[in-house]
């Protein structure tokens, strides 16, 4: 068995790093573990939870605390919130607060994420494909699945979690849930979650949650705070042999199973340096536009009466000579030159790039351009690779998670599916984006070879056309080929009748 969710085992050093601000947001992350583990001593001695519940749920948030800290240091790299860690060299001590932000990390996500296009599922047996189908869009699975990728990226993994709707709600409920919210634990041998929870919900004041989800391999535990501060459960049991909870993990290996952060160490450490560069730039420029001047053999100080702005912008300098009749000799210092600040930041976003497989032109840093689209798909070919791998990963999630959604949907345990409800494919459009026109050509030209392809729904599915467009084409064209095939059995029918009177 493996913990989930990454960076427990760095949580000192982040929060000695970070310096005071941490340590405020530590005692709030302090109070929230002192909440949890007063929900669950409540639930024990007041709720009547049985004993076996109480220590899958204190194991689970011992393991949630653990990772919480590392999980939001790297959320704060993203919303670009990471504190400045200053050199102690060329920074002034006054313009150490200035605000400055680089949005790497949140690119390293974004630029892989938006590949990452989900479009549904296909299955071998046609009433499964439409019941899947209801269920991806009563349950928005699309932009839930675009959600939780953002996450998996961040932090490493995100969870999915199915439970069987209430009255009036739609019969499966699926939901997503970020690992800063979530833990659980691995099971090496089976490959799958041994046992997870789910922070639900937390009170608006205090922090605290008020709300869990306890996934097992024989039923779901809800436990809540109601309005009155009463504590109460409800044991959900089901038959799906496995908890109803499924992990999205990014690049995990035998060591990490759900996943390592896009915002690696390395990453952070390199958006740091990017960070007091940009700080380092943005001083130097104040000096840039203001050169040092100088005034020599003067008696006394000829500028007391102004200040250092006046003296600045002043177009006429009016200076009397000296006692001894000699003229004060004006003059102005060389520039610094900004070219290595803009070296130096290209030379961090080189390194970036090769960290994240991001090109540098999507960085903001000024580069030498591809001149053609064969040069353009190269720069981005190894996003590409790296996105198809994560659609790899998360096709085995999503059919699992689909298989659950059937099995909860009609009632019946996960072994209890044929072979032919269990032959279910995710469908995720390609990472490579290619343009409608170049789509277009190369599907024409597999229709050319294999005329019957173009009759099928994957003709249309690779033309770029998403689900509805293509539901709208196929029935059009049914209702097409119905006409033509009526109007030729009338044209059919009269000739038999002009035949049967020639005879006559």
């Amino acid at each position: 068995m493996r913990a989930g969710a990454q960076g427990g085992d760095d949580h000192e050093k982040e929060t000695q790093q970070e310096g005071g601000g941490a340590m405020m947001r530590d005692d709030k992350m302090w109070r929230k573990k002192s909440y949890s583990r007063a929900l669950v001593s409540a639930l024990a001695i007041d709720g009547g939870l049985d004993d076996e519940a109480i220590e899958l749920m204190d194991e689970l948030l011992e393991t949630w605390w653990e990772h919480l800290a590392k999980n939001k240091l790297r959320r704060r790299y993203y919303e670009g919130e990471n504190m400045l860690k200053d050199l102690g060299i060329s920074i002034p001590p006054a313009l150490r607060s200035i605000e400055t932000v680089v949005g790497w990390p949140k690119k390293a996500v974004s630029a892989l994420s938006s590949r990452i296009r989900f479009d549904g599922f296909t299955a071998k047996d046609e009433e499964v494909s439409k019941e899947l189908a209801r269920v991806v869009k009563t349950s928005c699975l699309k932009r839930k699945h675009r959600q939780a990728v953002e996450s998996e990226l961040i932090s490493g993994c995100d969870f999915v979690t199915l439970s069987r709707g209430r009255a009036g709600e739609p019969p499966v409920i699926i939901t997503t849930h970020s690992a800063e919210d979530s833990a659980a634990v691995w099971d090496q041998r089976l490959g799958r979650i041994a046992r997870g929870l789910v922070i639900m919900d937390y009170d608006e004041t205090s922090g605290a949650p008020v709300e869990l989800a306890l996934y097992t391999a024989t039923r779901t535990v809800h436990a809540y705070v109601d309005e009155d501060g009463a504590v109460g459960y409800e044991s959900m049991p089901h038959k799906m042999g496995q908890p109803m909870m499924v992990a999205l993990a990014y690049n995990p290996t035998e060591a990490e199973p759900l996943g390592q952060s896009r915002i690696s160490k390395a990453v952070r450490s390199l958006t740091d340096s990017a960070v007091r560069e940009s700080l380092r730039t943005e001083i130097s420029a104040e000096f840039f536009t203001s050169p040092q001047k100088y005034l020599l053999g003067t008696d006394g100080d000829p500028f007391e009466q102004k200040t250092k702005w006046e003296a600045y912008i002043g177009n006429i300098f009016n200076i009397d000579m000296n006692d001894d009749g000699s003229v004060p000799q004006f003059g102005q210092l060389s520039q610094g030159s900004m070219q290595p600040h803009t070296d130096y930041m290209r030379a961090l976003a080189s390194r970036f790039a090769g960290e994240t497989n991001v090109p540098v032109s999507q960085l903001g840093v000024i580069h030498d351009n591809p001149s053609s689209a064969e040069a353009i798909y190269a720069a981005n070919e190894p996003l590409i690779i790296e996105a198809q791998t994560l659609i790899d990963d998360n096709s085995d999630a999503m059919v699992l998670v689909a298989q659950m959604a059937l099995a909860t949907s009609r009632g019946v345990a996960l072994s209890e599916l044929t072979e032919d409800e269990l032959d279910i494919l995710p469908h995720f459009k390609s990472p490579a984006m290619p343009s409608v026109v170049s789509q277009a050509d190369a599907m024409v030209k597999i229709a050319a070879v294999v005329p019957e392809f173009a009759g099928t729904s994957t003709f249309w599915e690779q033309l770029g056309f998403d689900d509805d467009v293509r539901r709208s084409i196929s029935n059009e064209i049914r209702r097409q080929q119905a006409k033509s095939n009526a109007a030729a059995s009338l044209a059919a029918a009269g000739r038999s009748v002009s035949d049967e009177n020639n005879q006559s």
